[in-house]
């Protein structure tokens, strides 16, 4: 502890020892800071706010409009204001005479200025655009030329957004619903010229099929029933004689309606007939039919104009045998049935052949046909989807026209900057007083490290000399007189520069 304080004692006395030079040095370091601070260009800054006011139809109509991010609008704020285009446009609207000097010069002017322009983003909301440099007014009126040029050109360009779009799906729907009405078109072609009114569906038509074929074996049994009931007939018939012999003299001749043979045979067969079915049974009616015109013409004919039946010996007459006729027309019948089971054999025979037919070549023209429909139900997709964006469009171009989407209101215009911003004088102050000490300390350090002259006993002491005696220093009156009066003069002088130099900062800080 006590070799500190020895230390700072001795450095006390080489700083009383050389205070004229540490006097100068430290008013010349203090000179040259301050000088070199006055020196320097004043810079001012202006700034000018500005808020995203955010609607709130905005909101409302969420989902119904489409309206800008307002985070892709911020981001791309900081490129948008220091573009080029707009410098240029900023520049032009304040008739800036940079345009009168070179390209070279325009363009280190012009890259000086986005270097200098800063954009500061404060939340979602609220931004600030500020620049720096040595003219005040024409900072104050950059500033708020450029942001309010970027104002009415994202209004602007917001509008022709609107407008291009609408413009734009205007014309997709034009083009779109022709695509649509080709395609019907090609679709309704292809369906006349390929005869495919509707969709054939394979598992309906194979069902169809085998219907058809249960149907063809039904008839077929029912045709080999009616084979053996036909067969069975024919060998009746076989076994029949078809007339019946009467014995009647010469020239006989029925005298009455009712005793015609053909007429009996016909009558028993329908009392047959009804004995099994109704009176409205298909061969019941044809057969009363046939009976009551075989009675209107026997008895219109007169009986001496009645054939008479051929002779035969024994003076035999020949009629038709009853059982045989009735024999007869059920083979007819019989026979009947089996053509139309033919007719609906060879029927069902075609439509299971055009069922297969179309089996076969209705995939290939369904596949073109899938292909077309396919293509018109991607041209009806996008020709809905675009008059539901067609709306959507029409709502925002109507906000965009009336202001109601998030827009630019500047809060804070720039003001004329009365206050430099640089250079800092009170750092250039703080600079200048602690680099002028800083130099006295390093001299005083310096000098006394440097000098041999054995100032003080403790030097012998610690040496293990010892000391016999030591010889006062004596200084006169006259020249001890003097030096108080050199002092009083130099440290008067200097402390009159030194005020001059604190006064002139304090101007510079407080009341500029």
């Amino acid at each position: 502890m006590n070799q500190n304080l020895k230390e700072v004692y001795r450095y006390l006395q080489a700083l009383i020892r050389y205070r004229y030079l540490a006097t100068i040095l430290a008013l010349l370091v203090m000179t040259v800071v301050g000088v070199y601070g006055f020196t320097r260009p004043k810079m001012y800054q202006a700034d000018s706010t500005v808020f995203i006011e955010q609607s709130v139809i905005d909101s409302l109509v969420k989902g119904i409009a489409v309206t800008p991010n307002i985070n892709s609008r911020i981001r791309v704020l900081q490129f948008a204001l220091s573009s080029r285009d707009l410098i240029v446009k900023t520049l032009e609207e304040i008739e800036s005479d940079i345009f009168i000097k070179s390209n070279a010069e325009q363009q280190n002017y012009i890259a000086g200025l986005k270097e200098q322009t800063q954009i500061r983003v404060r939340g979602n909301d609220l931004f600030t655009v500020s620049l720096t440099g040595k003219d005040p007014s024409f900072i104050a009126k950059y500033i708020n030329t450029l942001v309010g040029k970027y104002v009415e050109e994202n209004i602007s360009s917001k509008r022709e957004e609107a407008y291009g779009a609408n413009r734009f799906l205007d014309e997709q729907i034009e083009l779109f619903k022709g695509k649509l009405e080709k395609a019907e078109d090609d679709i309704i072609e292809f369906r006349k010229k390929q005869g495919l009114y509707f969709n054939v569906d394979e598992r309906s038509t194979v069902e169809e099929i085998k219907s058809y074929m249960g149907e063809i074996e039904k008839i077929e049994l029912a045709l080999e029933t009616l084979k053996a009931q036909k067969k069975q007939l024919q060998t009746q018939l076989s076994t029949m004689s078809p007339k019946m012999e009467s014995f009647f003299g010469d020239d006989f001749a029925f005298d009455s309606v009712e005793s015609d043979p053909q007429l009996a045979a016909m009558e028993k067969k329908l009392s047959d007939l009804r004995l099994r079915y109704t009176d409205n049974y298909p061969e019941i009616v044809r057969l009363k039919f046939e009976i009551e015109n075989l009675r209107k013409r026997l008895e219109e004919e007169p009986v001496d104009q009645q054939v008479p039946l051929p002779e035969i010996e024994g003076s035999e007459m020949a009629s038709m045998n009853p059982l045989y006729l009735d024999v007869q027309q059920r083979l007819l019948a019989i026979e009947s049935d089996m053509t139309s089971a033919q007719s609906q054999k060879q029927n069902l025979q075609r439509l299971i052949a055009k069922r297969e037919k179309a089996l076969h070549e209705v995939p290939e023209k369904r596949k073109a046909l899938k292909v077309l429909i396919e293509e018109r139900d991607s041209y009806q997709k996008v020709y809905q989807d675009l008059l539901s964006r067609m709306g959507q469009s029409e709502v925002s171009k109507q906000m965009e026209i009336g202001n109601k989407t998030a827009t630019f209101r500047v809060v804070d215009p720039a003001v004329y900057p009365e206050v430099p911003i640089s250079p800092n004088m009170m750092k250039f102050f703080l600079m200048a007083v602690v680099g002028g000490l800083a130099s006295v300390a390093a001299l005083v350090f310096l000098l006394e490290n440097l000098d041999s002259k054995v100032r003080n006993t403790d030097v012998f002491k610690d040496l293990g000399i010892e000391v016999l005696a030591v010889v006062p220093n004596i200084a006169e009156p006259d020249v001890k007189q003097k030096r108080r009066k050199k002092d009083f003069i130099f440290f008067g002088v200097t402390s009159c520069y030194w005020l001059c130099f604190v006064g002139l900062f304090a101007y510079e800080i407080f009341l500029r």
